[in-house]
């Protein structure tokens, strides 16, 4: 998987490239409102631009985020359960060098896993042993957790097609928690932006003290340019880990600082249904085109698993082998905020008026509220 990430990064960055439909990036309309004063006030008129930000000294803003969560989540989180940080990236940097400190040899998953952790994994000579066959959201996915006290890595949800971990898979997986003593890394990069508006992540309902659960504000607001996440921790880790943190990375600016807050207060507050209905909006208008011949239903986040009426090899694109899936031939990644790509995808069509080719099948989503075309192996 981390040889195909690093073959598309370098025809990526030439020249002329083919779009890229499985972008990182995507615009939306909403940017300075989510901002406020930060979308036009220099950063040294809001702050003291002579001193670090200190951002893990910032109570205030731990504050903030531990109530968020206890407002969308309905856990009892403190400040002594945040460990906030400049950008999911280095809280993945920080946890798999806090499990090589440790003495860990090897993690379980539960495919798939963001690259940037399995480049960690194995830059640190760490073994990763999955724990299932399929992909939690799929009718085959078979887990088979080891009788061991170990430390199991999770990505909720799985982002490239949009679906969340079943619950029955997370009791099952708080379950074991409680009976191996293990530990649970959750890569939440994506939760807190569903579709049916629902507040609330079924992963904060495993063990807070035997579980780490990683979230990105940057990536609610798809705002990139600023750099903010956070890792929620057992209390009795926090320290170790806020300390190894701030000697890994340094501190952050002053202007990632205002922007945790200003994301922690929208989060709490406001919420991101502006973003959550324009990335819906391009979905219905990407469907509707005729430019794809199979879709699989989405929940939540901006990006859509599907196969285009043409050879993807038209485009750049990220298909099932980046992410240690099988059974999907021709399906791709389309990020639903890349308005090229959505342009692109359309302009394969030959008739713009018409339908397309017919769809392999249908099943009901209730998400996007209407019946959405699904290749039958993914039933």
């Amino acid at each position: 998987m981390l040889e195909w990430h690093e073959h598309i990064e370098a025809e990526r960055q030439q020249p002329g490239a083919r779009v890229f439909l499985s972008d990182y990036n995507g615009g939306h309309p909403y940017v300075e409102k989510y901002l406020g004063e930060l979308a036009h006030t220099a950063p040294h008129r809001l702050a003291d631009i002579t001193r670090y930000a200190g951002l893990d000294e910032d109570l205030r803003l731990r504050s903030k985020i531990a109530a968020m969560h206890e407002r969308y989540d309905r856990v009892s989180y403190s400040e002594r359960n945040v460990v906030p940080a400049g950008g999911s990236s280095s809280a993945l940097g920080t946890f798999v060098t806090w499990l090589a400190v440790n003495g860990h040899r090897r993690v379980h998953y539960v495919a798939p896993v963001y690259y940037k952790l399995a480049y960690l994994l194995r830059e640190f000579g760490i073994e990763p042993v999955p724990v299932a066959s399929g992909h939690a959201y799929q009718p085959e996915f078979d887990l088979s957790l080891p009788g061991e006290r170990t430390v199991l890595v999770l990505t909720d949800p799985v982002w490239y097609a949009g679906r969340r971990v079943p619950i029955d898979v997370l009791n099952a997986i708080a379950a074991w928690q409680r009976a191996t003593d293990s530990l649970v890394f959750v890569d939440g990069t994506f939760q807190y932006m569903p579709w049916d508006g629902q507040p609330g992540e079924a992963s904060a309902r495993l063990p807070v003290e035997r579980t780490l659960r990683m979230v990105c504000p940057t990536k609610y607001l798809s705002i990139h340019g600023y750099r903010c996440a956070h890792l929620l921790v057992p209390a009795a880790l926090r320290e170790e880990l806020a300390d190894l943190h701030i000697n890994l990375h340094g501190d952050v600016a002053v202007s990632d600082r205002l922007f945790a807050h200003r994301a922690a207060d929208l989060m709490a507050q406001h919420g991101n249904g502006d973003l959550v209905g324009h990335i819906r909006d391009n979905h219905a208008q990407l469907t509707s085109s005729g430019a794809l011949a199979a879709r699989t239903p989405v929940e939540t986040g901006f990006f859509l698993f599907a196969r285009p009426r043409v050879p993807h090899r038209w485009f750049l694109a990220l298909d099932e082998r980046y992410f240690e899936l099988d059974g999907h031939p021709g399906y791709v990644r389309i990020n639903l905020l890349n308005h090229t790509a959505i342009e692109a995808l359309a302009a394969t069509v030959a008739d713009p008026a018409g339908s397309g080719p017919p769809q392999d099948g249908l099943v009901s989503d209730a998400a996007a509220g209407k019946d959405m075309p699904v290749a039958p192996h993914s039933r």
